[in-house]
């Protein structure tokens, strides 16, 4: 993984903390299915992002 790539999934890991710690409970209703829709894909990048770092730094270890 190149160093772009890196901050690109880091920065999308701090965007889904700041989107889950964030009160959307309170938007009307066509904010609130986006709202919706935003957690949902914020909790999957939470699992996601690190789970594809640490698959590529294994791939790095084995290729080495």
């Amino acid at each position: 993984m190149d160093r772009t790539e890196l901050y690109h999934v880091i920065g999308l890991f701090l965007l889904a903390m700041m989107t889950l710690t964030s009160d959307l409970s309170s938007l009307t209703f066509p904010a609130s299915i986006f709202g919706s829709i935003a957690f949902i894909v914020s909790f999957a990048v939470m699992i996601l992002a690190p789970a594809y770092i640490i698959a590529d730094i294994v791939v790095e270890l084995v290729d080495n």
